[in-house]
């Protein structure tokens, strides 16, 4: 499996972006208050994303330690270990988490963008909520790219075969 394209997030995210404006436009069009979910959607984002990490820092020592090995070959036992379901697991977890925080964090900064431009909602009603949300939902995506490339997916094309999941 290839690694994730940030190219294809950047651009997943702008996509994103242009429907939460035309998303906010349509809804005010019809009269219409646009809820503001930016504090809520910014708190469960940084949620999933303290469970992201929590779920790759053993895949972040085991693969640092894998490393370590290769450079300097020993025979101590290994102080940090992994089932390789497990990290097969946090790296489809962290696209999971990358591609979430892409559209959310787009959807967001749409909507931000509606509010600015359309001078409606307040600095602290709408703007620095669905700013947050926005900051939240990027952040998730990085972090996302981040533990995804602390290990290795086995390939597509079958070359490998039993390759481990994870250094």
């Amino acid at each position: 499996m290839r690694p994730l394209s940030v190219p294809t997030l950047v651009v997943l995210g702008l996509l994103a972006a242009v429907f939460g404006a035309v998303l906010a436009n349509f809804v005010t069009g019809r009269g219409a208050v646009l809820p503001v979910t930016g504090w809520v959607t910014g708190l469960l984002l940084l949620a999933l994303g303290a469970v992201l990490l929590v779920c790759g820092l053993p895949l972040r020592r085991y693969t640092k330690e894998s490393e370590e090995r290769r450079e300097n070959p020993s025979t101590a036992p290994r102080r940090h270990s992994i089932d390789m379901l497990t990290a097969f697991r946090t790296i489809v977890f962290a696209r999971a988490c990358a591609y979430t925080g892409s559209i959310v964090g787009g959807i967001q900064l749409g909507q931000l963008a509606f509010f600015v431009s359309s001078g409606t909602g307040t600095l602290v009603g709408a703007l620095l909520p669905t700013g947050f949300g926005a900051l939240c939902g990027i952040a998730l995506a990085v972090l996302g790219v981040i533990v995804e490339r602390w290990g290795t997916l086995p390939p597509d094309d079958g070359e490998g075969g039993a390759r481990s999941t994870a250094a």
